[in-house]
């Protein structure tokens, strides 16, 4: 038996939760981001499950995410670079039919040099206008210009990027939409792309031609009621030791837990060293046959503790408890972690068994 932790990864849930957010879609067709080996769940699995059940758009942030892609899934799809190109990358470009996504004034020149002698793009490019998030994108002001600009090869897309999607009463988002439909004055017969996961669920204004979920298709996010989206993985770690403590005993490093009475205690095979972060000492928990078990003292390199009181008939060596997954929900665990979940699915490292399941 091996004393891993283990993360089951639910393929045929992530493909429900891209249907759901795929019927959603009111005016257009629904991508998938899979970026950060496809959120921390498996880039090739996930990708070629998402095809099967009918996805055709792919984006990832590098290229050499998007040639494992193209590897993984043949000719068909098309797949996007959102980090956009570098001068050196033309070759890879072309022999994968990738499409670049161009982020700025530099990454638009190295395109353009790309196109000399009229040899187009074979999928085509992107633009991306900053409307508000002010991290990547071209400038709104820039947008007359660069149209006439591309003559040579016109874009297929122009997108932006939601800052505040997850907050709907939020007025970014209402002024990153109206941004975006000015800009798309510059390019009247080009489809157009704002919505990531939360803005799929901001309606139908947001959704455009289509839509780039990435968080909901693993589970995460924050649906409104009705969207049942399941769990894209269930993280597991197997119970090492058992102990019984008094009052007054400490538990794990700076004995910063103290136990007011008698208390069952169980170490788990897992830690910061597996991705799980440090910030939920004291605050998580695990789930052990459906019982709630809080994590007491410090969450380690290579293990946690838990306060297994309530569950003791099922605690004992070798028995896998739940960190994440339907008893232990992803943004709740995270929320108690102080972070969210893209950061707990895409921070899980190679010590965690990955286990694919159809």
């Amino acid at each position: 038996m091996s004393l891993r932790p283990r993360a089951h990864i639910h393929l045929a849930n992530i493909a429900d939760n891209w249907r759901i957010l795929q019927a959603a879609q009111t005016n257009g067709v629904t991508a998938a981001a899979i970026k950060a080996d496809a959120y921390g769940h498996g880039l090739p699995q996930v990708a070629d499950a998402l095809h099967e059940a009918g996805c055709d758009h792919f984006f990832v942030a590098h290229s050499h995410e998007a040639e494992v892609t193209r590897a993984t899934l043949g000719s068909h799809p098309n797949i996007y670079v959102l980090n956009g190109p570098s001068p050196d990358e033309e070759a890879l470009y072309r022999e994968n039919a990738l499409i670049p996504v161009i982020n700025s004034s530099f990454q638009f020149r190295t395109m353009a040099d790309w196109l000399v002698d009229g040899i187009k793009m074979p999928r085509g490019y992107v633009l991306h206008f900053d409307t508000g998030m002010n991290r990547l994108g071209l400038p709104p002001k820039d947008a007359h210009d660069l149209a006439e600009a591309g003559a040579a090869q016109d874009p297929i897309l122009i997108m932006s990027h939601l800052a505040c999607s997850e907050d709907s009463d939020a007025m970014m988002n209402g002024h990153q939409l109206e941004t975006l439909k000015t800009i798309s004055n510059a390019f009247p017969d080009t489809p157009m792309s704002l919505s990531n996961s939360g803005g799929v669920w901001l309606g139908p204004d947001y959704h455009f031609t289509l839509t780039r979920p990435g968080i909901a298709l693993y589970g995460g996010g924050h649906p409104p009621e009705g969207a049942d989206l399941k769990p894209g993985m269930t993280l597991e770690a197997p119970i090492l030791q058992v102990r019984q403590i008094e009052a007054g005993d400490t538990v794990g490093y700076g004995a910063t837990w103290r136990a007011t009475e008698p208390r069952l205690i169980a170490t788990l095979a897992i830690g910061y060293g597996d991705g799980f972060p440090r910030s939920a000492s004291s605050k998580g928990f695990a789930s052990l046959g459906g019982k709630r078990c809080p994590m007491v003292g410090r969450v380690s390199m290579d293990l946690i503790t838990i306060d297994v009181t309530e569950a003791a008939e099922l605690a004992r060596p070798g028995v896998y408890a739940q960190l994440i997954g339907p008893d232990a929900p992803l943004e709740e665990q995270a929320a108690l972690a102080g972070t969210i979940g893209y950061e707990l699915t895409t921070g899980l490292t190679p010590r965690v068994k990955r286990i694919y399941e159809s």
